[in-house]
């Protein structure tokens, strides 16, 4: 790691092919990979920020989670069960923060867990979120130090996620493994580089704009340190808009009524499309949930990593080669994420108990979806119960009003007698392949749903 009096950096040294203009792979130290890894420990929503503010004049969108996100800034707080379900939101937490404070650099280090109290002294009730309310009906924004709260080691010398003191080869599209004389001689002759004159070794340093550019090229480039380094900045784009991949396929369960979400898709009649949908707060719940899953479920879950090589090899590296469990078939998220219909594989869990630093007093976490005061309002969701919702085909959400369905049908351009409406119910199945189809596309209710209408227009017929 490169020494420094202000921002953290890494010393790489990038093996490149002169002729051809490409890096053939990067040597990197163990702190570097860390930070590498940790990428997928990134919320969706905290991904779309970081990019947005990397690129203000020109964000590269990530599918439609970037449209997701968008929803949640747009729609105004009265849409939302209580102020904080905007902010738990807009700002996703991680049970990995914790991990990442040990890491060198540290994409979102002003995001460690806070605890926040009403102020009163006799209240034992503790939030992490200032926008929470207090059962005494007060607002929870007094900062509470927390004597119970887990310590984080800074001087721990065995790394965040990669143990040992290897250093390690990393392919331009993010294969990640141990350094060997042999994996390098491998790597020259599978790209042709059998001529070492040809080959030169550039040395360059990386901190936080080029971890961002990298981030960006996770999503957008099958070179992601040619673009990063080379090109010095990442495709335009991460998905073109008429990318629609094949829907994901997977063996269909019998689901129980909990476990079902039903809504209203108006579809276009001579190819089928979804131009959008008629929904309540279950279907919003669920896509809004997407914001808080980390990458590295998002792969697991929806099983994408053919269609995006670098994310694809890199979660691969990472559970390859973490000391910690990575993949557990579930994503694992804080307690106050959980929703009534929870179709995705989801696990929730409660940090451990909290003591108030000053006197050790055991502090209760109140759910950042309750409305304080009346706890027999508890929301079991982020949106308004019995509120309904539009949803476009790249998911862009709106609260419906007397004029937005006129509106829509105003935009689609199609004659009233090509437009029909279809009840479509998911479980899931579904909801997987919509998870999947928000990563890869911007058209993610065709492609993750086109089976559910085209199923319904042959039975018609």
């Amino acid at each position: 790691m490169a020494k420094s009096s202000g921002e953290t950096k890494f010393t790489l040294k990038l093996v490149v092919d002169e002729e051809r203009k490409k890096v053939v792979f990067a040597e990197a130290c163990r702190d570097f990979v860390d930070v590498l890894f940790s990428l997928l420990t990134l919320p969706m929503g905290t991904i779309v920020r970081l990019l947005e503010n990397h690129r203000k004049s020109e964000p590269v969108p990530v599918g439609c989670f970037s449209n997701l996100y968008k929803s949640v800034v747009d729609m105004g707080t009265d849409d939302f069960e209580t102020e904080a379900c905007k902010q738990i939101l807009l700002y996703p937490r991680s049970l990995r923060d914790v991990q990442c404070k040990r890491l060198k650099l540290n994409l979102h280090p002003a995001e460690g867990y806070k605890w926040f109290s009403c102020g009163s002294y006799n209240c034992d009730m503790c939030s992490g979120f200032s926008t929470s309310r207090c059962r005494c009906g007060k607002l929870m924004n007094k900062e509470t130090p927390m004597s119970g709260a887990k310590v984080v080691d800074y001087n721990i010398q065995d790394g965040v996620f990669v143990r040992g003191r290897s250093s390690f080869i990393i392919t331009d599209d993010l294969k990640v493994a141990v350094r060997s004389t042999d994996l390098v001689l491998r790597k020259l002759k599978s790209v042709g580089c059998g001529d070492l004159r040809k080959v030169s070794e550039r040395i360059v340093e990386i901190g936080l704009d080029e971890v961002m550019t990298l981030l960006e090229c996770i999503f957008s480039s099958n070179a992601s340190l040619t673009d990063t380094f080379l090109n010095k900045q990442s495709p335009k784009g991460v998905m073109k808009p008429c990318t629609t991949p094949s829907p994901y396929m997977e063996k269909e369960i019998e689901a129980r009524p909990e476990e079902i979400i039903t809504f209203s898709a108006i579809v276009r009649k001579h190819d089928m499309k979804i131009l959008y949908v008629e929904c309540k707060e279950d279907f919003v719940d669920l896509l809004f949930t997407f914001l808080a899953v980390p990458l590295e479920s998002v792969v697991d879950i929806s099983g994408e990593s053919s269609t995006l090589v670098c994310l694809g090899n890199l979660f691969k590296g990472f559970k390859e080669l973490s000391a910690t469990e990575v993949s557990r078939s579930k994503a694992v998220l804080p307690h106050y994420y959980k929703c009534q219909k929870q179709l995705l594989d989801i696990i929730t869990e409660r940090p451990q108990l909290l003591f108030r630093a000053s006197d050790d007093e055991l502090l209760d976490l109140i759910d950042p979806k309750s409305h304080g005061r009346d706890q027999s309002k508890k929301g079991s969701g982020f949106v308004k119960r019995d509120a309904r919702f539009t949803v476009s085909d790249d998911l862009i959400i709106t609260p419906m009003n007397s004029s937005s369905a006129l509106c829509f049908l105003k935009k689609l351009e199609s004659p009233t007698e090509d437009i029909q409406v279809q009840e479509i119910s998911i479980s899931k199945t579904q909801a997987a392949s919509l998870l999947r189809a928000s990563l890869v596309t911007s058209s993610a209710l065709n492609a993750a749903l086109w089976n559910s209408t085209s199923k319904k227009r042959k039975q018609e017929t």
